[in-house]
């Protein structure tokens, strides 16, 4: 079977549009130190299906850390890539958490694990004596995960020197074959 052809960001639907528009558009901010362009691209991301913003973004940090780090990735390198990240934006967002960066990356990844039910979660489990989970911090928002993705997608960038469009068209094609696949 022929691999899918990739999508092209004007080919993609409203919503897949708005989302790459508004992933754009934050980015741009994020370089640019705009606080207020960032946080309202940021909201726009929201606005949709965070869903599908979410693993747009996660999946865009995935492909440029490949290419970043070809060798694979090691502590050493997350951490030198959360310190640049964090450094970076803090002139300009200064509620960058690295811990919200070690969600992202984590999930970029595809290690970070969803957080047992408990507090913070919305559902209520009896306490267990040296629950290690119980030193797991709460999940950051919604909110939170998109601005700090975009960071480090701005970070990333920088890194790479190309422009975020290709990452997005190739993002999108992964989603789209993802969704296919999964079809019965």
């Amino acid at each position: 079977m022929a691999p899918a052809p990739r999508l092209t960001l004007g080919e993609l639907p409203p919503a897949a549009q708005a989302i790459a528009s508004a992933t754009t558009d934050a980015v741009e901010a994020a370089q640019a130190g705009d606080t207020a362009a960032f946080d309202d691209a940021s909201s726009r991301l929201l606005l949709g299906d965070p869903e599908h913003a979410r693993v747009i973004l996660g999946d865009t940090v995935r492909l440029l850390l490949e290419e970043v780090l070809p060798d694979g990735v090691d502590g050493d390198d997350l951490r030198d890539i959360i310190g640049r990240s964090a450094r970076s934006a803090a002139p300009w967002f200064p509620s960058v958490d690295p811990g919200v960066m070690v969600v992202v990356l984590s999930g970029a990844l595809g290690i970070h694990p969803d957080t047992p039910p408990g507090p913070g979660t919305g559902e209520d489990r009896p306490p267990e004596p040296d629950d290690p989970w119980d030193a797991v911090p709460p999940r950051p928002s919604a909110a939170a995960v998109t601005q700090h993705a975009v960071v480090l997608l701005a970070d990333l960038l920088s890194v790479r020197g190309r422009p975020l469009r290709g990452y997005l068209e190739a993002a999108f094609t992964e989603m789209a074959r993802r969704e296919t696949v999964e079809q019965p």
